[in-house]
C-alpha cells in the first residue's frame, strides 16, 4: 500500500571551507603564520617593541577580523553599525514616495534600494502565454517570476510527495547547466488574510430566484466562518546574467529573447516538480505582491475589489511603499507595520523530510504575513568538482589533526563529502542554497515579542543555526521578495575566497 511508504530524507549538504587549525580558517592561520614569523625576525634583531607591536597587530587583525561569533566576525559587526549610522546621518535610511520624495518625478514611486533600478518587459512566450520580465540595470540581470500553485502535501500519498521531491532535484540539478543562470529563488509567501473575500464570493454565488430560506440558512452560515483565512503563495524566480544570453549595453532584446524561449520548458519542469501549474507573472501581478508586502491590511480591500470587478491594475513604477524607515537596525518600518529577517548561517544539522519546513512554510497568526526565501546559487561542474575535492580533503585533515579519537560529527561529515564526491562522478550536480525568513507584524512592542518569540520556536524546530539581520534590514526585506535579488551579484569577493576567509 501507497501508506506504507517512507519518507525520503535528505541531509547531504556541507559548508565549503577550507582546511583550518585550532579552530582557525585557512586566512586565519595564514595571517596567524606570517605574525609569528614578523615577529621572530623582529626578536632576532632584538626589536622588541617592534615584536611586541606586530604580535598586537596580528592578534588584533585574526580575532576582530577573521574570528567568526555567531555567524559574522567583530569588525563585520562594527562595520555595520558604522554603515548604518553613516546612512542615518545621510537620510539614506528613510525612504518616502510621492510628492513629498527626494527621487525624480518619474521614480518618485519605484520600490527601494536594489529594485530602484529595476525595470519590467513585457511580451508573450511561446505558449502565448503574457509574461513581464524585470531587468536588473544595475547587475545586468533579467529574472523571470512563476506564480505556481502546488497541491500540497496533505492530501497527497507518500509515493507521489518523494516523486516530486525528485523531480524537484532534478530542477535544482539543471540549474548548473543552464547557460547564463545566475540563480534561482522559491519564495513561499503566506499570510492569515481576511476571510471577507470569500464570504462575499459564496454570496455572490446564489442564485436570485433562491428561496429565502435558503439565502438566510446560507447567510448565516457564512456568518460563522472565521474572520480570517490562511493563504499561501509559492513563486519560483529564475535570474539570467543578459550578456551572457547575448545582450549588449545598447539592446538587450536578445537576452529578452532567449528567457523567453525558456519559459515553456522551465514551466514543465516546475510541473513535474510539483508547482502545479506555473506561469510567468505580469507587471500588475508583480506590483500586487510588492503592495500586500507592504500593507499586508490592504488584502481584503483588494479582495473586495477583485470580486466587484475594481481591481486596479498597478504598474511597477508605483508598487513602492508610502515610506520605509530602515534606521533602527533589526525592525524596519513601513506604511504602519514593521518587519524583520533573519538568515540561515549553517544548513539543518539534522536530515530532514519533504515535511520538515510544513511550519515554517505555513501561514501563522502571530504574523501578518511571512516570506521564507530559498535562494540556489549553481555551480558549474568544473568548479564543482574542485570544491567537492577539497572538502573531501579537508574532512580527512580535520579527523588528522584532532587531538584524541574523531568525534561523530567529523567522521559524518566525511562520509557525506565522500558521498557527494561519489554522486558527483556518477553525474550529480552541485548547487549552493541559502535561507532567508521575513516576518511582518503590527508596529508596536507586544506584536514584535510575540512575533520575535515564536520566529525562534520555528526555526528551534529545525535545528538549523541562524541570526537575525541587525543593520541591513532594508536590502533584507527586498532580498526576500520573488524579484530576483540575489545577494552574490552584489558581492565582490570571490567564491573560492568566501571558503578560505570561512
Amino acid at each position: 500500500m501507497s501508506n506504507n511508504v517512507a519518507q525520503d530524507k535528505f541531509g547531504n549538504w556541507l559548508k565549503p571551507t577550507a582546511p583550518g587549525l585550532f579552530g582557525l580558517s585557512l586566512g586565519a592561520l595564514a595571517v596567524s603564520g606570517t605574525g609569528v614569523v614578523l615577529v621572530l625576525l623582529a626578536l632576532v634583531q632584538e626589536a622588541w617593541l617592534l615584536a611586541l607591536a606586530v604580535l598586537l597587530i596580528t592578534f588584533v587583525v585574526v580575532f576582530f577580523g577573521l574570528v567568526r561569533f555567531g555567524g559574522t566576525t567583530i569588525l563585520s559587526k562594527v562595520t555595520d553599525r558604522l554603515s548604518l549610522a553613516g546612512r542615518n546621518q545621510r537620510g539614506e535610511s528613510f525612504y518616502v514616495t510621492g510628492p513629498l520624495s527626494a527621487l525624480p518625478r518619474e521614480a518618485a514611486q519605484r520600490l527601494p534600494g536594489a529594485l530602484v533600478n529595476v525595470d519590467t518587459l513585457s511580451g508573450v512566450d511561446g505558449l502565448n502565454r503574457e509574461y513581464s520580465l524585470l531587468h536588473h540595470k544595475s547587475v545586468g540581470k533579467i529574472a523571470a517570476v512563476f506564480g505556481c500553485t502546488p497541491d500540497g502535501a496533505a492530501m497527497q500519498e507518500q509515493a507521489v510527495i518523494n516523486n516530486q521531491v525528485s523531480h524537484f532535484g532534478s530542477w535544482i540539478s539543471s540549474l548548473s547547466v543552464d547557460a547564463g543562470l545566475s540563480g534561482a529563488t522559491i519564495v513561499v509567501d503566506s499570510a492569515s488574510e481576511s476571510s471577507a473575500g470569500t464570504c462575499q464570493a459564496v454570496r455572490e454565488d446564489v442564485a436570485p430566484n433562491a428561496p429565502a430560506f435558503a439565502k438566510q440558512v446560507l447567510d448565516e452560515a457564512v456568518g460563522t466562518l472565521p474572520a480570517r483565512s490562511s493563504v499561501l503563495n509559492v513563486y519560483s524566480t529564475l535570474v539570467w546574467d543578459a550578456k551572457a544570453l547575448g545582450a549588449t549595453d545598447k539592446d538587450i532584446s536578445p537576452a529578452v529573447a532567449e528567457v523567453a524561449s525558456r519559459l515553456p520548458v522551465q514551466s514543465q519542469m516546475l510541473t513535474r516538480a510539483g508547482a502545479g501549474a506555473p506561469r510567468p507573472l505580469v507587471e500588475s501581478e508583480l506590483a500586487e505582491i510588492a503592495h500586500l508586502a507592504y500593507q499586508p491590511a490592504r488584502d481584503q480591500e483588494l479582495a473586495l475589489d477583485a470580486l466587484t470587478g475594481l481591481r486596479a491594475n498597478r504598474s511597477w513604477d508605483q508598487a513602492g511603499p508610502e515610506f520605509f524607515d530602515d534606521s533602527r537596525g533589526r525592525v524596519v518600518f513601513h506604511d504602519g507595520v514593521a518587519s524583520m529577517t533573519l538568515m540561515m548561517t549553517v544548513p539543518p544539522e539534522s536530515q530532514i523530510t519533504a515535511r520538515s519546513f510544513d511550519q515554517l512554510f505555513g501561514p501563522n497568526a502571530k504574523f501578518l504575513r511571512k516570506r521564507v526565501a530559498i535562494m540556489y546559487r549553481p555551480v558549474d561542474p568544473g568548479t564543482a568538482a574542485k570544491t567537492v575535492n577539497r572538502l573531501v580533503r579537508n574532512a580527512d585533515w580535520k579527523i588528522s589533526t584532532r587531538k584524541g579519537r574523531a568525534t561523530s560529527f567529523d567522521t559524518k561529515n566525511k562520509a557525506v563529502a565522500e558521498k557527494t564526491e561519489l554522486e558527483l562522478a556518477q553525474g550529480a550536480r552541485l548547487s549552493m542554497f541559502s535561507l532567508m525568513v521575513t516576518v511582518t507584524f503590527e508596529a508596536n512592542q507586544e506584536a514584535y515579542r510575540d512575533a520575535l518569540n515564536q520566529i525562534k520556536s520555528l526555526m528551534g524546530q529545525l535545528l538549523m543555526p541562524y541570526r537575525f539581520v541587525e543593520h541591513a534590514g532594508s536590502a533584507a526585506f527586498h532580498t526576500t521578495l520573488p524579484f530576483g535579488v540575489l545577494p552574490w551579484t552584489y558581492n565582490t569577493t570571490p567564491l573560492w575566497l568566501e571558503g578560505v576567509l570561512s
